[in-house]
């Protein structure tokens, strides 16, 4: 809580300060779904979550802006950096990391913002977001101007890549004679992501290998998990995640670009034009086919 209250002075983030209550009840709340910490050289220095959008009149408020019910909404929440942060980055990797999984639950992001904080929604207004009303919330003081509230277009800050659907080495899925995973190296390593805290539930246990026609490599990642020691066979490994989705016969479906650190990966390696995806089983999918991805901007180069 000591990293809260030394942004609070520069951020006038949250509003009333000293809170009324105690700060761990600000931070981590009954209504959160998710949340991240961002740490650099090992010393915390960001927070962000996401909470659910409560039936309630800022509820109907985003609802009638976005056009959505409210369980079709994703509100980000608890968004703060230290002062030595400020500036560096880590505001807008925390957001983007909100952002993926809001939108990989098939929800629609949405904040608010005080217009005491008027840098924060000029920020939010440069990366996309859009104001769709003004409210005035039961916590905001008596004298305070309106609260902005904001959503962010399914459009916006996404990067569309289409390739081919090519075979892999068949490890991650096990099929390989040689591989020294009989039951795919995706499904050992999923409990030890999920004893980190990263979950892979109702994902396929295999990659999909789409080939993009071009050098591709993960820029900013969802997720990392440093040094996972999956396996006896070597040493510890890396691996980065980035949070995408297929368009296939109508249906949307959500899953990760799934892309193990070459410099930890001892061996059968993927050309460089080439993502491996992990996605919900695709009845009928073959080598040949076409696919288009949706991934965060700027998260591949």
């Amino acid at each position: 809580m000591s990293l809260l209250a030394a942004q609070q002075p520069h951020s006038l983030y949250p509003l009333v300060w000293p809170l009324p209550y105690p700060p761990e009840q600000f931070v981590q709340r009954e209504s959160e779904r998710q949340a991240w910490v961002a740490e650099v050289d090992g010393t915390l220095a960001g927070h962000v979550s996401h909470t659910v959008v409560a039936d309630d009149a800022t509820g109907a408020l985003w609802s009638a802006g976005t056009g959505l019910p409210i369980d079709r909404l994703g509100c980000l929440s608890v968004l703060f950096v230290g002062p030595e942060s400020t500036s560096t980055g880590v505001g807008g990797r925390l957001l983007d990391t909100a952002v993926a999984e809001i939108r990989g639950a098939g929800l629609r992001p949405v904040l608010d913002v005080t217009r005491t904080a008027s840098h924060a929604a000029s920020v939010y207004r440069h990366r996309g977001w859009r104001h769709i009303g003004d409210g005035r919330p039961e916590w905001l003081p008596d004298g305070e101007p309106d609260v902005e509230f904001f959503e962010l277009p399914n459009e916006v800050g996404i990067a569309h890549h289409t390739g081919t659907v090519v075979a892999g080495h068949g490890v991650a899925s096990g099929r390989s004679t040689s591989s020294p995973y009989p039951a795919g190296a995706v499904a050992l390593q999923t409990p030890h992501f999920a004893d980190l805290g990263f979950h892979l539930d109702g994902l396929r246990p295999a990659t999909v290998n789409l080939d993009l026609g071009e050098p591709v490599s993960v820029q900013r990642p969802t997720v990392t998990l440093v040094e996972v020691d999956w396996t006896d066979l070597h040493g510890p490994e890396t691996f980065s995640f980035v949070r995408c989705a297929v368009e296939r016969d109508g249906n949307t479906l959500q899953g990760y670009v799934y892309w193990p650190h070459p410099e930890t990966k001892p061996t059968n390696f993927q050309p460089n034009s080439v993502i491996e995806l992990l996605l919900p089983d695709i009845p009928g999918l073959s080598y040949g086919d076409r696919l288009t991805v949706a991934l965060p901007a700027r998260s591949t180069g």
